[in-house]
């Protein structure tokens, strides 16, 4: 094989770094696959967290492109937990469980920014309908829809699949994954920051079990959730996203502290502004039965935000997929069934201990759940040495080849 030729779909976290990573070869031809327009993202108007997990990872294989990402952002380095009153249930210094720091950053900022990376092979509008093999078997077709016309275009020997948690590729390959769903919807807003300090860190405050949340992001604004226990599967109840309604599940019997206070006033003000999402998991699949379509992100492994892991198990599962193909590549050839067979064996065990972590970490949000209780027990050493694992053990570049 003289050039592996690679279609990336879809230009989130994942796609974008490896669309980056590997369009910068020589030995690679690759074209990337955007269905929405330059300045759309649903999560644009939202931030996020990427846990220190992720920025360890690109930096093991591109330090000068992880600093770049964090002059963007704020350093996350610092986790509180305290009732609605203000009485402190957990305080985390993340030193103590990791080996840098994670970032807090407003998705919008993320997106133009990685997408800008890979504006010379990024095809905005092109929406992919659908996947096949061609008919040797060794190469895979999509079906790409631009300027309202659908064609075949052919010849690819890996397709990277990171469209996302309700990924079509994967379901055309592989049928529709399973999904678990918790029983939590959460309500995200980002808002200019006005509290004068009130919020800046990562911090939460539980008003029984409906968990209050907020840190500052670049650009004087913040991001702030609140959640709500629903039976799991069932739909977000209107009701609920009434301001009223809202305002009197969120609001303590008795003192609540200033913070919690300026939470629930900024959502409930708010309320016509909120995205509204219900915390779900599918078990992971990294490969197609063919070998030639990888799934990566959350086309891969749909997860509960809790830990910070979304975005940040993309990033290690670009750094993993970059990686394994460099070495591939350097070795003289590239058999693609057994890069992603190896990029899948890589990756499997780690996003499945991170999946189920992350979800046992979402109990103090359930219905009925004790926040005393529960962040007692995040204070034992089980908890604090499975923390450290998740934000200790990243995936990192194993291997020195030519870039």
């Amino acid at each position: 094989m003289s050039r592996l030729h690679v279609a990336v779909v879809g230009s989130g976290v994942a796609g974008s770094l490896i669309a980056k990573a590997l369009g910068e070869r020589d030995d690679v031809e690759l074209t990337s696959f955007e269905r929405v327009a330059s300045t759309e993202q649903a999560d644009s108007g939202t931030g996020l967290n990427v846990g220190p997990n992720g920025i360890k990872s690109l930096a093991s294989l591109d330090p000068a492109f992880a600093e770049r990402i964090n002059a963007l952002s704020l350093p996350w380095r610092r986790w509180t937990v305290a009732l609605a009153d203000g009485q402190s249930l957990f305080d985390l210094d993340l030193a103590t469980v990791a080996d840098n720091a994670g970032i807090r950053i407003r998705w919008s900022s993320l997106y133009g920014f990685l997408r800008g990376l890979v504006a010379d092979r990024l095809r905005f509008q092109c929406e992919v309908h659908a996947v096949r093999y061609a008919s040797d078997g060794r190469t895979v077709e999509l079906e790409v829809e631009e300027d309202g016309r659908r064609r075949w275009r052919g010849g690819y020997d890996l397709v990277v699949a990171a469209d996302g948690r309700y990924s079509r590729l994967r379901e055309q390959l592989a049928g529709r994954p399973t999904v678990r769903q918790m029983g939590v919807a959460l309500a995200r807003l980002l808002v200019p920051d006005d509290s004068h300090g009130l919020i800046d860190e990562y911090a939460q405050w539980y008003s029984g079990h409906h968990r209050l949340f907020g840190y500052r992001v670049p650009g004087a604004h913040l991001y702030l959730t609140a959640s709500f226990p629903l039976v799991p599967g069932a739909p977000v109840p209107e009701e609920i996203k009434q301001p009223a309604e809202m305002r009197k599940a969120l609001t303590p019997p008795g003192r609540q502290c200033d913070e919690a206070a300026y939470l629930i006033y900024k959502l409930c003000t708010h309320a016509a502004d909120l995205h509204w999402a219900r915390n779900q998991e599918a078990d992971p699949l990294f490969r197609d039965a063919g070998g030639r379509v990888l799934f990566v992100g959350d086309a891969a492994h749909p997860m509960v935000p809790t830990l910070g892991q979304g975005a940040t198990s993309a990033m290690e599962d670009a750094v993993a997929a970059v990686d394994e193909t460099r070495a591939a590549l350097a070795a003289g050839g590239v058999d693609v069934p057994a890069l992603t067979q190896a990029i899948a064996a890589r990756r499997g065990p780690r996003v499945q201990f991170v999946q189920r972590f992350s979800w046992d970490a979402s109990a103090p949000m359930l219905a009925g759940a004790d926040p005393v209780a529960t962040h007692a027990a995040m204070r034992e050493p089980a908890f604090v040495a499975a923390l450290t694992r998740v934000y200790r053990d990243a995936d990192v570049a194993r291997r020195t080849v030519t870039p």
